[in-house]
């Protein structure tokens, strides 16, 4: 039986575990950095669903951000103590170590 969603979650998703991005060749050789935005579902049922990638920074990174976004472990929004989906935009953050 799922609930009807009506109105906003009484605590927000908490995640448990973000990988590290993996860095292409081809982004590592143009020394590129930034920030992918993935848009994703948290499911009340625990599972991670990518919607799509809202800004990208191509050379493979935007690929490279999903695949890390959908190795996230996270504890579902709850309403009323009951866990509900909930979507959010995740910030992958690529960053080059000098």
């Amino acid at each position: 039986q799922r609930q009807v969603d009506n109105g906003p979650p009484t605590s927000q998703v908490e995640i448990t575990f973000k990988p590290k991005p993996v860095y292409t060749q081809e982004a590592r050789e143009l020394k590129l950095e930034g920030e992918v935005l993935v848009e994703v579902v948290f499911g009340a049922n625990g599972q991670l669903h990518v919607i799509r990638v809202d800004r990208g920074l191509g050379h493979g990174l935007d690929e490279s951000a999903v695949a890390a976004a959908n190795q996230m472990r996270f504890k579902p929004a709850l309403r009323n103590g009951v866990p509900v989906d909930s979507t959010a935009i995740v910030h992958v953050l690529f960053e080059l170590a000098y």
